[in-house]
């Protein structure tokens, strides 16, 4: 009996307990799923604190509608269950604090593209991304330069608060490392379609299309476009392995991007330095590749190009400086130095290849106008210096000084070469020139800066920035000549009176009916009911013209620097020739005097009454008249024996005296005198 009850009693209690163990399995079946599903959920990751940023960041994101397992995890039972494990054992170190502050996950590429998502098909074609076009069946379909590319190479979250967007640090390490400047990985236009017109810093409109189909290489503007090398430090492969054996892989490029890309999804700034992409401005100061050894040598050019330096004037960068042109984008075409194996150099050629035709003869007008301004203004530079012998020593140190501004502001137009920066360069010269007055005012120095013909400010004329050199030339129109030197430099028109501005370039819109607003025939001629006739007089001339002698106003209708003439000019007393006088520093008005402005004889000898002294010939201003005027036969005549004793200060036949028919004997055994080997008879015989 106590044994059946025994049993019956076991066997309730065993019911009891199976019933139970059923209960507690359910609930805990059920318990489980429950959990299951909630940890499934995007809630349940911001638990834990380390996980918030990633939670804020994709809860903003275009993706903030999938959950977040539908990414972590593969598609596929198995996946998904070691998907429950990982995470399961990230809990677990969350709990007892063994966690690490950046949570380690890899996302394979079936649970990009899986049913529904980002199928294979949607990928193909062409996508456009920051105006860059991307395939990604270029990318994904096979290896790119040896290596599998994943979608998480490209999608990551490098940065923080930016969710599985577009890694560019990854594009750039593909396409620019170990890559020739200018021969990107696909190349340029693999990338960036030709964009529009765009207006650059220098102001100007930029038409890409019509570069790149005239071949003009990106690199010739765009020259410096990447910073950094993308390379690898062997020293952060220790922030992850220790192992030796696995430490001397590090060689191995294959083994390594094949485990660290295709298997791990290892972030590519992992292991190696960024390189940016961006056009890079050219610096003031940018140095080129042969300035390890040869410091400086282009300081000069580059300083004049960047619109620096120089004295008494502002910056002006030049316009193809503020476009980012580097140096080689101009120095292409191979020639030779002494001491140099080879060089490049700018010519024509250089203008051509991105201009066009149009550009032809103007880098030659550069150099040659930009040579005329540095000859001139350094020969008012030297003439002052050879005066400062003359001032007291206080004055004297102050005009040093300035001189020596406008001396370098000379060398630094002379070595930088005008062409590099032309508005720049003639700031600096006339620059020059305003130092030079002031050198000669603070040291009282006996020189006059005489007018030179600089023509109008380049930096103020935009037309002439291009074309430096038409203000002198003379152009067919209408049948006619037009002479540019008349109306620009001497009458002071703007281009744009007779062309239209820049946004309509290089039309002329002049015609005979303007001229005619100045230059009416019956201003000078009968009209024609007296046909033919001129009843212009010298006076009349006068009544416009020589209302005054300012310099600007003779050089409207006289040739010449300031309108004096060039050539010596026949005057009662000799031939007078005009350069030596202008040198000296003399103004028109001086002579010329109101109201015909002729000059009277006896104007002269306020300055050259005492010239007829034993030391002087008189040569020295009657030079090409008197052969003009004298037979061979008076050669050897004394002056005196005809013009009496207005030349009896002269008792010696010189050397200068006899050249002066014997122009060809100039150079002839100089400065031997010619009685030393030629039978010259006494003077007066």
């Amino acid at each position: 009996m106590p044994a059946a009850r025994f049993r019956e009693r076991y066997a309730r209690a065993l019911k009891i307990a199976v019933q139970l163990g059923i209960v507690a399995t359910i609930l805990l079946a059920l318990g489980t799923a429950g959990f299951i599903e909630y940890s499934a959920q995007p809630g349940f990751c911001n638990n834990c604190h380390n996980m918030v940023p990633y939670y804020d960041s994709w809860a903003t994101s275009s993706h903030n509608r999938v959950p977040c397992i539908k990414c972590h995890y593969a598609p596929g039972i198995k996946a998904e269950a070691m998907g429950k494990l990982q995470a399961a054992n990230q809990v677990v170190k969350y709990v007892t604090g063994r966690y690490g502050t950046k949570p380690w996950a890899e996302i394979e590429d079936a649970a990009c593209t899986r049913s529904g998502c980002h199928a294979t098909r949607a990928l193909e074609g062409q996508r456009l991304f920051r105006s860059v076009r991307f395939d990604h069946t270029q990318h994904l379909g096979e290896l790119r330069r040896g290596k599998q590319l994943r979608c998480t190479s490209c999608h990551s979250q490098i940065v923080q608060g930016q969710h599985v967007r577009v890694t560019e640090s990854t594009c750039f390490l593909c396409h620019f490392k170990d890559r020739p400047p200018g021969q990107p990985l696909a190349g340029c236009v693999g990338c960036h379609p030709s964009p529009q017109r765009v207006v650059s810093p220098a102001g100007f409109e930029v038409d890409h299309a019509q570069y790149v189909k005239d071949m003009v290489s990106c690199v010739t503007c765009h020259g410096q476009v990447t910073r950094g090398t993308g390379s690898v430090d062997q020293q952060r492969c220790y922030s992850c392995h220790n192992e030796p054996e696995r430490l001397a892989e590090f060689t191995n490029t294959t083994l390594v991007h094949r485990t660290h890309i295709a298997e791990h999804n290892v972030e590519c700034l992992q292991c190696h330095t960024a390189i940016e992409h961006r056009v890079v401005a050219l610096a003031p100061t940018f140095q080129l590749d042969c300035a390890a050894c040869h410091q400086r040598v282009h300081d000069a050019q580059q300083r004049l190009y960047a619109g620096l330096g120089g004295h008494g004037v502002g910056e002006r960068p030049s316009s193809m400086f503020l476009a980012t042109v580097a140096c080689q984008a101009c120095h292409e075409l191979p020639g030779t130095l002494p001491g140099h194996a080879q060089v490049k150099l700018a010519g024509e050629a250089s203008c051509m290849s991105c201009h066009g035709i149009s550009y032809a003869n103007i880098l030659p007008a550069w150099k040659q106008e930009t040579s005329r301004k540095v000859g001139l203004v350094a020969s008012v530079v030297a003439g002052a210096r050879a005066t400062l012998t003359a001032a007291p020593p206080g004055p004297r140190a102050r005009a040093d000084s300035l001189l020596r501004l406008a001396a370098e502001n000379v060398e630094l137009v002379r070595i930088g070469r005008g062409a590099h920066n032309v508005a720049f360069a003639d700031d600096l010269l006339r620059a020059a020139v305003d130092l030079v007055r002031r050198a000669v005012r603070a040291g009282a120095l006996p020189y006059r800066v005489p007018a030179l013909s600089l023509g109008p400010p380049v930096s103020e004329t935009v037309c002439l920035q291009c074309h430096l050199d038409m203000e002198r030339k003379a152009v067919p129109f209408q049948g006619l000549t037009f002479p540019h030197e008349r109306h620009v430099v001497r009458g002071g028109l703007a281009c744009t009176t007779c062309h239209t501005p820049m946004a309509d370039h290089g039309k002329t819109n002049l015609t005979l009916a303007d001229c005619s607003s100045c230059h009416a025939c019956t201003t000078c001629h009968t009209p024609m009911a007296d046909h033919g006739k001129t009843n212009l007089t010298l006076a009349d001339c006068s009544s416009c013209h020589h209302r005054g002698a300012e310099p600007a106003g003779c050089a409207r209708c006289h040739e010449g620097a300031a309108g004096a003439p060039e050539r010596p000019v026949t005057f009662s007393v000799g031939d007078f020739p005009h350069s030596s006088h202008r040198e000296a520093g003399l103004d028109c008005a001086l002579c010329h005097t109101p109201p015909a402005l002729r000059v009277d004889p006896a104007t002269c000898q306020a300055c050259h009454e005492m010239h007829h002294q034993p030391a002087a010939n008189c040569a020295s201003c009657h030079k090409s008249g008197v052969k003009d005027k004298h037979d061979r036969a008076f050669a050897h005549t004394a002056c005196q024996q005809c013009h009496g004793d207005k030349v009896a200060g002269i008792t010696a036949v010189s050397r200068e005296v006899c050249t002066v028919c014997h122009v060809d004997r100039v150079d002839h055994n100089a400065p031997v005198s010619c009685d030393q080997c030629h039978d010259v008879k006494p003077w007066g015989e």
